[in-house]
């Protein structure tokens, strides 16, 4: 959820998957796909950085709870090879 202002100062959450589309016309107007209308406080620009960040918040949180990246080269169940190390050559 992202948190809008109205045009009178009231504070409400907006699912961000359900926006369908965004109008300025001196006013922003926020259309849901479900047809209902908000008139919001905030620009078009200061909207896509909220719902940009709120995306970049959600993405990073799934990827921290799934752990680190996999290594280029993982392939799981396959047994780890242990890494050779030249052998010094003594004259």
């Amino acid at each position: 959820m992202i948190a809008v202002t109205c045009r009178n100062g009231e504070h409400f959450d907006l699912d961000p998957d359900a926006i369908e589309r965004v109008e300025a016309g001196g006013d922003t107007t926020v259309i849901l796909d479900d047809g209902t209308k908000f008139v919001i406080g905030q620009s078009i620009d200061e909207l896509v950085l909220i719902v940009r960040d709120h995306r970049a918040a959600a993405v990073s949180a799934r990827r921290s709870l799934d752990g680190p990246l996999p290594r280029p080269g993982y392939v799981p169940g396959r047994p780890r090879m242990a890494a050779r190390t030249p052998e010094l050559v003594q004259d």
